[in-house]
């Protein structure tokens, strides 16, 4: 049986001596820790050297390789001399390899753990070999190195300027006493001068397993930690401090987290007999074992039970406008007149919140925060979209700085530019357009209408009838009508652009070969014929079809805001179903603090996108750009009735649309003369 000694500067209170069984052989793992006593750690090396197989050193400086030069601590030289014939190590080699390989795969799970994000190091010297690998997922890089090492309260800002400061401070470094490292305290008041505020804003705090026990940590509430490994002391100092998140670098391996780079290194070296491991022995470990991160959630953060998401609305109209408390005295006056362009130069602010969101299925809660645009869709439209981009990313910092975790963008601020996506990639957060639960919740209303008109009838499943897309060739559009094409006999898509709506027809009929495809740039072609009419356009309030020639009793889901169907158009066919599609109620006893233009806990469906990725806990671009997949609206779909997200009652120009006003439509309908598709027989 191999004998392996680690000597620990750290605690004693986390010594151990156990038999691990492991790549087929049995191994002594035995830990001393000496309390930050360097020589009894000499004391123990010499002792020991010739009493086991293996000596692993633990919380020791490493080797700084800097400008083609190796700098080695002197005491810890004199750790490697005490050794003599014994072979050592020190978990760096293994360390080297992993870390980075895990950081890398980290952040390919976790895009928006670190994109935008700001990097603190109490120590940048103690992660030396893993600088680059963080410099490569962030820019903003700050090191307290000089308060750890110096008691100095400022910080170097930049890999650059700190490894230009490493390379002139090393003479000094080596002599270092280790001991004096005790004891570095980021709660003191020294920490609180302005020098030190840059690493106090930092998002993410990287530290290692020795530094636990000799840093006292200051409040780390919102932050995510990084550590090399942790062990049960490390655990309550960041329960403590109440980090929100903390990834572990080695994982609970095989129920022995004490084991560490610096014990597997050890067997590793024991069980091939070698004096020096290459990198293909690393990488064996690497694969066999499956060396991945521990995530650990801090005691503090699994009593929450709150997250937080945000969502930017804007004004619908000028008049909406004169509803911001600060503009309306100047609805009468001659600046009223010019209000509208104005406001295109006015920030974003924060609006109100939504609380009270409920999951249905666990009882999550999750709470909003409201930003407005102050633009209006005519002006933005007309913007350059990097003004507009500017705009939201700053809301999106805002968010960010008030905790949430993921943004939603509202009615015309996902249809300017690439709808999303330029937003996204600047944003310290993920966006979601909410396109995905829009078009969901545009089906739900769909089949509502249709089945409350009673008008079309079903065969296998199949409507018997001819639906129509109106804006077929954009993000909501074209998934609805990739939908209805397997529940619909007959279906039309609409746009303005013929080769586009050619390629959407091809790939229809690809979809579903029974179903008859047809298309057009001139929606009042078919209007006639249509049972459902789906309008999904941004045509900013413009008419896009003559009512006059609509089908009596044909329900039109009318997506778009503004409205592409006015209220004096639907009141002027009362033989025509217009719902406003697209309002749903969040589970929950919901409180919304200001306005959005909608009564009670009904909201946008965009917005409770959202809210329903916070409450599933999926913090990622759920809905981007033009492109709207099929599968995620199936996959939103499921998850807004796993949590208990519903159809509204369903809405109409002028509120909600009774069982009494449905009826009464239907009647109209029938009067109006016979169909000429899909009419129920007899009537």
């Amino acid at each position: 049986m191999k004998e392996i000694i680690t000597i620990a500067f750290g605690s004693a209170k986390e010594n151990f001596d156990e038999k691990i069984n492991l790549l087929g052989d049995t191994f002594r793992v035995k830990r001393l820790g000496v309390d930050f006593h360097f020589e009894l750690a000499l004391e123990l090396v010499r002792k020991y050297r010739t009493q086991c197989d293996i000596l692993s050193f633990s919380g020791f400086p490493i080797d700084i390789k800097h400008q083609g030069k190796i700098h080695t601590h002197e005491q810890t030289q004199k750790l490697r001399n005490a050794a003599g014939d014994t072979p050592w190590t020190d978990g760096a080699n293994l360390k080297f390899m992993a870390i980075p390989l895990f950081l890398k795969n980290l952040a390919q799970k976790e895009p928006f753990l670190f994109k935008g994000k700001k990097i603190a190091f109490y120590s940048g010297i103690v992660q030396w070999d893993y600088l680059q690998a963080y410099s490569e997922l962030s820019e903003d890089l700050i090191f307290a190195d000089p308060y750890s090492l110096t008691g100095i309260p400022t910080v170097v800002k930049g890999l650059a300027p700190f490894k230009k400061m490493a390379g002139q401070v090393s003479p000094i470094l080596k002599r270092l006493n280790l001991e004096n490292l005790k004891e570095k305290d980021f709660t003191h008041k020294f920490t609180k001068a302005p020098t030190m505020k840059a690493f106090f804003d930092a998002d993410i705090f990287i530290v290692n397993e020795t530094q636990m026990e000799y840093l006292k940590l200051q409040d780390l509430t919102g932050k995510t930690v990084i550590i090399d490994q942790i062990d049960n002391f490390s655990r309550k100092q960041l329960d403590q401090a109440n980090a929100d998140k903390v990834y572990s670098c080695f994982p609970d391996f095989v129920n022995m987290p004490h084991l560490g780079f610096t014990g597997l290194e050890a067997i590793l070296l024991a069980h091939t007999e070698k004096t020096k491991l290459d990198q293909d022995d690393l990488l064996d470990i690497i694969a066999e074992f499956k060396l991945r991160p521990e995530i650990y959630t801090p005691k503090s953060q699994k009593t929450l039970t709150t997250e937080r998401f945000s969502f930017i609305i804007h004004p619908l109209s000028k008049s909406q406008l004169f509803q911001i408390p600060i503009i309306k005295p100047l609805e009468t006056t001659p600046a009223g007149a010019k209000i509208e362009d104005m406001m295109k130069h006015a920030p974003g602010y924060f609006y109100g919140k939504v609380t009270g969101i409920k999951s249905d299925f666990n009882g999550k809660e999750v709470e909003g925060d409201l930003f407005v645009l102050p633009m209006t869709p005519k002006v933005m439209m007309k913007q350059k979209p990097e003004k507009v981009y500017s705009a939201l990313n700053s809301l999106c910092q805002e968010a960010h700085k008030k905790g949430s975790k993921i943004i939603g963008l509202g009615a015309y601020t996902k249809i300017v530019g690439d709808a999303g996506v330029t937003v996204n990639e600047h944003s310290p957060i993920p966006v979601t357009t909410g396109n995905s639960l829009s078009a969901s919740a545009t089906l739900w209303a769909a089949s509502f209408g249709v089945e409350k008109m009673g008008l079309v009838t079903k065969d296998s499943g199949t409507y018997q009838g001819t639906v129509m897309v109106i804006g077929a060739t954009g993000s909501i559009g074209k998934v609805c009508a990739r939908i209805l094409t397997n529940q619909w006999k007959r279906i039309i898509v609409s746009a303005p652009r013929p080769y586009k709506v050619l390629e959407l027809i091809a790939e229809l009929k690809e979809q579903n070969p029974k179903a008859e495809v047809l298309g057009t740039s001139n929606p009042d072609k078919y209007s006639a014929e249509c049972d459902l009419i789906i309008t999904s356009t941004s045509a900013q309030g413009e008419s896009v079809l003559d009512i006059m020639q609509v089908k009596p009793g044909c329900v039109i889901c009318d997506v778009s805001r503004p409205f592409d169907i006015s209220l004096d158009e639907a009141a002027r066919r009362p033989d025509i179903l217009v719902i406003a599609s697209g309002e749903v109620a969040l589970p929950g006893n919901v409180n919304i603090e200001k306005s959005i233009g909608l009564p009670g806990n009904i909201v946008y469906a965009c917005l409770a996108e959202t809210a329903l990725l916070a409450m599933e806990g999926r913090h990622e671009s759920f809905s981007l750009s033009r492109d709207l997949s099929y599968e995620r609206v199936c996959e939103i779909d499921r998850l807004a009735r796993k949590h208990g997200v519903r159809l509204a009652a369903v809405m109409g120009h002028a509120g909600e649309i009774t069982e009494e006003e449905i009826t009464l439509c239907r009647n109209h309908a029938l009067k109006a003369g016979p169909r000429t598709s899909g009419r129920v027989p007899g009537q």
